[in-house]
């Protein structure tokens, strides 16, 4: 190998020691290698082609340069070196690929120089690695692909003039954005001006570009006229254009189509003005930038006072003014609930949502004031609670029936009223625990519900866990119709107690009725705050007044003339005084007939806690007949009385000579007097006894025939 090389030394520069030229070879800098066109067998490398491609001299030299390359490049390869042996070409040149020890591929570009060494054809190559080139190429090819791409996303254009051009230089998207074809619009600085709105030609004037600065620009919104006729808004930033020694040289901008973004702005613009929430846009520093009249009306402050005042403080506790405000604004926020206060000091609750940064430096806050939505869920909980114990612990017996009658629900009531389990009761016929008089009313009952909202039943008999019969009222309500419920919801409440009371008190009326009867008294309800009465039938049974036209008076104005007065007075005295309960009075009474009757009055008052007389129960009972009764029996009484005297007195003389008579007849101490005298004298004495008797019997023959009464008024008057 040696001697190869120096044979190829002898042939370039016979003049130039071999030794030089092995030493500019091994030692160069650029790798570099030689290799056999025929066998494609790797001659001679240096030590940079050594150092580079990771090899020894040794693996090299036993390598070809099909080893050193991508198996897919090996026929271009070999088609390149076939054009060197037939003398097609004199060198290779191009970039390939090579592959490294390590198996890494690198790019490298090829220059070389054919030779011939002891007749057999070689080639020099000299491989220099391109990578980092290549890579870097790629990568600027990407972002130049990335920035057309991001140019026509962002609808942005650049353009340049030159100030002794008058056309300029627009790129690919300048022409999308103007709605112009690059083949045939000549971008001329009259033709730019064709392209604005006539009322926005005014910022093409000299004075626009007189007055840029170095290093600064100038911004417009403006619109344009595309070559179809549609208007569009851009915003254009122009800049001077400097060379190399700062000297200018032209004008430079950028222009965006901001027609969407203008729309985008007009729709926010009326969503900020009209939305029932509250927006605000702040800065860093918490400055108010900007506030619509829904947070104005939320917060209670006037737009000046919000002006003077930062976000921090709207958005702070009570615990920590400002400071917990400006912790809450530091980050984005989403569907927050938080607490806040307005002017007055009455609370917010709001759901808070804040984004950041929406342009650099501006921040936007929306508050939706839900205050009254969690008060309304809120009670719609305490309302939910209700109706579960309404449910689960009232006295009502709910539950859920489906179209064949059967229990889809049962509220924990039915345990507590009828002792029936609620899940026992899920699938069961709920007309099977009816009364079989009371199911085929109660069946056609519910069938009929399906055709209307709701019904109520009468009164029925439902069994409980007992197999006793308790007295329901029940109303179904139709709620087929709704989802959550396809069924027919029952209210029913045990009424048993109340039936029974109101047997009982019917059979109270009736004895009532019967006792006021059999009492033969008129019994009255006064009201003594609305002045109402109200008579029970004895008023007409008694003294015959039609309870239809006297049932509101209180019969006060048919008391006997002479007697009104004084009983007036008697009712007013005890109506007035707290201690008294009860008033008992007699007066003549005048009847509907006319007739007058002596009544008993009495009156029973009720009390207030003060003591004021607010209502009285009365009664007139008629005791005429009582009165005129006492008078006979008063005036029997003096007739007996008078018998009595005759019988203890003028009886008592006959009746004392006959026994003295018979005394003496008895003894036989008659003296001078005969016997025939003695039995004449007993003849007298019998004859005066039997008149005295027969008087006494007429007496009271007579007192038990008459009748010994006279008129009301003459007896009593």
């Amino acid at each position: 190998m040696v001697q190869e090389n120096n044979d190829l030394a002898a042939v370039r520069m016979p003049a130039i020691p071999a030794t030089i030229y092995q030493d500019m070879f091994d030692l160069n800098p650029q790798p570099m290698w030689v290799y056999d066109l025929r066998t494609y067998r790797i001659l001679e490398v240096n030590q940079a082609a050594i150092k580079n491609y990771g090899y020894s001299r040794s693996e090299f030299l036993e390598l070809t340069i099909k080893d050193i390359r991508p198996v897919n490049d090996i026929p271009d390869l070999v088609k390149e070196v076939s054009k060197l042996r037939k003398g097609e070409n004199f060198f290779s040149r191009g970039i390939w690929k090579h592959r490294k020890k390590n198996g890494e591929l690198i790019d490298v570009e090829i220059q070389s120089r054919l030779f011939n060494i002891n007749g057999r054809k070689a080639e020099l190559i000299l491989p220099l690695d391109i990578t980092a080139k290549v890579a870097a190429e790629k990568e600027k090819s990407v972002w130049s692909e990335k920035l057309i791409d991001a140019q026509k996303i962002a609808k942005l254009g650049y353009w340049t003039r030159r100030l002794e051009e008058d056309i300029s230089y627009w790129s690919v998207e300048m022409f999308e954005i103007y709605g112009r074809n690059p083949q045939t619009f000549v971008p001329t600085f009259e033709n730019l001006i064709s392209c604005f709105h006539p009322d926005d030609r005014y910022l093409l004037c000299e004075e626009t570009f007189t007055s840029l600065e170095k290093g600064g620009y100038n911004d417009f919104e403006h619109r344009i006229i595309t070559e179809k006729g549609e208007v569009k808004w851009v915003f254009q930033r122009i800049e001077l254009l400097t060379d190399a020694g700062n000297e200018v040289v032209g004008i430079k901008g950028i222009i965006q189509d901001i027609t969407e973004k203008r729309k985008a702005d007009k729709k926010f613009k009326a969503v900020f003005d009209h939305t029932s929430d509250a927006i605000l846009l702040g800065d860093d520093q918490g400055n108010c930038l900007d506030i619509n009249e829904a947070a104005v009306k939320m917060f209670g402050y006037a737009k000046s006072e919000l002006n003077n005042l930062t976000l921090f403080y709207l958005f702070r506790n009570e615990q920590e003014p400002e400071e917990s405000g400006k912790r809450l604004l530091q980050e984005n926020i989403s569907n927050q609930i938080v607490k806040l206060m307005r002017k007055d000091g009455t609370p917010i609750l709001g759901n808070l949502n804040a984004t950041r940064n929406i342009v650099t430096g501006v921040h936007l806050y929306c508050v939706k004031d839900i205050t009254d939505q969690m008060e309304k869920k809120k009670q719609l909980i305490q309302s939910e609670r209700r109706f579960k114990a309404l449910v689960q612990e009232g006295a009502d017996l709910i539950s859920i029936l489906d179209s064949n009658g059967r229990y889809k629900f049962a509220g924990e009531s039915y345990y507590h009223v009828l002792g029936l389990h609620p899940d026992e009761l899920i699938g069961k016929d709920a007309f099977q625990y009816i009364h079989p008089e009371d199911k085929s009313r109660l069946a056609g009952l519910f069938l009929k519900v399906r055709q209307q909202k709701r019904t109520k039943t009468n009164p029925y008999r439902f069994q409980d866990a007992t197999g006793n019969y308790r007295w329901i009222v029940t109303t179904i309500t139709n709620l087929s119709y709704d989802p959550a419920i396809n069924g027919f919801v029952t209210n029913s409440r045990d009424i048993t107690d109340t039936i029974l009371k109101s047997n009982d008190l019917v059979l109270s009326n009736e004895r009532y009725k019967l006792i006021q009867k059999a009492a033969n008294e008129a019994i009255y309800d006064w009201d003594m705050e609305t002045g109402k009465v109200e008579w029970g039938p004895g008023f007409q049974d008694i003294f015959g007044f039609d309870l239809t036209v006297y049932s509101n008076k209180s019969g006060y104005d048919y008391i006997y003339t002479d007697d009104k007065e004084r009983f007036l007075a008697e009712l007013k005295t005890a109506a007035a005084n707290p201690g008294t309960e009860m008033l008992v009075s007699e007066f003549r009474f005048r009847k509907a007939s006319g007739e007058l009757a002596l009544v008993e009055h009495r009156i029973i008052f009720l009390r207030n806690r003060q003591g004021l007389a607010i209502r009285a129960v009365g009664s007139l009972r008629d005791i005429t007949d009582y009165r005129q009764n006492l008078l006979q029996i008063r005036l029997q009484n003096e007739k007996l009385k008078e018998i009595a005297w005759t019988q203890s007195h003028i009886v008592r003389a006959p009746l004392a000579r006959l026994m003295g008579l018979v005394e003496l007849l008895k003894t036989g101490a008659c003296g001078d007097v005969s016997q025939k005298d003695i039995l004449n004298h007993i003849l007298e004495s019998a004859q005066e006894l039997d008149v005295v008797i027969k008087d006494i019997t007429q007496k009271a023959d007579k007192l038990q025939s008459s009748n010994g009464g006279k008129g009301v008024k003459d007896n009593f008057g």
